[in-house]
């Protein structure tokens, strides 16, 4: 008999600590910068395609045909997109929408060409002991 409670204690807790969200335990992304990096960045831009992603939410902003939707997994329409290599713009916006300012960002980032951050390009960026000759 006290088996038989000792498992079924054992399997409340589990199935009780199971049913918590592990949400605030989530991590950004690989692409994203690290916890801490810059407080004031909320929103990562991307200019190249012209998205977004809310590093508190989450998730990502996109634009589909006329209407801004959100999504907690990369759209489909981005999946060949390296987001490991992409330009990305850090935003320094305290707002739950950035694409409210979108005609801005596509004014302001438009054309430009931005270092992509999957490592260092030591032929233009050389580091610590790797002077250019």
């Amino acid at each position: 008999m006290k088996t038989k409670h000792g498992l079924l204690t054992f399997i409340f807790f589990l199935a009780l600590t199971l049913s918590f969200s592990f949400e605030g335990y989530s991590q950004p992304p690989k692409w994203a910068p690290a916890h801490g990096y810059n407080a004031k960045t909320r929103h990562i831009y991307f200019p190249d395609r012209n998205f977004y992603y809310d590093l508190q939410k989450n998730s990502y902003i996109y634009l589909s045909g006329d209407n801004w939707r959100v999504s907690a997994k990369l759209p489909s329409l981005y999946a060949s997109f390296d987001l490991g290599r992409a330009a990305k713009i850090e935003l320094d916006l305290n707002s739950d929408s950035p694409q409210k300012y979108n005609n801005d960002h596509l004014v302001k980032y438009k054309g430009k060409k931005f270092k992509g951050s999957s490592g260092n390009d030591k032929k233009n960026n050389p580091g610590k002991g790797n002077k250019k000759k």
